[in-house]
């Protein structure tokens, strides 16, 4: 089934950008591939790309990074900026990660759920809130970075910088991993 993206169809650059520690990684930034993915937790598309990407991560075994990035398509999805301002007030790693996880297991998404998902993990809600302020500065610092990219759709990838904007199923993300640029 070919899979594409919320709101997808246009042209992207090659990451202008390249993923740093201040970045939600997933894995070492020396890994052979790193994938950065601009997505949105209230976007179908972006949760369904999960799957697939967790089956890559799990057979390169270490030669594979996932940088995520908030890209809230506002104009599609209700709760996509809220949802991004509150995973990104998640100070650390691996709680961002545990949530991640959990999030993208969603079938329906809604900031009830969400909120569900992180106080189950020992988040406080009312903690994320208090943080909102920045965290809207950052997501919407991953925003401008992706508009600067070409990004108009989620999930939109990166693979060593080079773009892959479409069909998103195992076999696809699998060539683009083979077809990436040496780092």
């Amino acid at each position: 089934m070919a899979l594409l993206g919320c709101y997808g169809g246009s042209t992207m650059q090659p990451l202008s950008v390249p993923p740093t520690d201040s970045d939600h990684v997933l894995g070492r930034l020396d890994a052979r591939v790193v994938i950065v993915e601009y997505g949105d937790y209230d976007c179908p598309h972006t949760r369904r790309a999960h799957a697939n990407l967790k089956q890559l991560i799990a057979e390169a075994e270490g030669g594979l990074a996932l940088v995520f990035r908030h890209f809230p398509l506002r104009h599609l999805h209700q709760n996509a900026q809220r949802l991004a301002e509150l995973m990104q007030a998640i100070a650390e790693p691996s709680k961002y990660w545990e949530a991640h996880e959990r999030l993208m297991a969603q079938r329906r998404m809604s900031l009830e759920v969400a909120e569900q998902e992180l106080t189950a993990l020992g988040i406080s809600t009312r903690v994320l809130a208090e943080h909102s302020a920045g965290a809207a500065l950052a997501v919407q610092s991953d925003v401008d970075r992706g508009l600067a990219d070409g990004v108009h759709s989620t999930p939109s990838f990166f693979f060593n910088g080079a773009p892959h904007d479409g069909k998103y199923d195992v076999d696809t993300l699998r060539q683009q991993l083979v077809a990436a640029p040496q780092r």
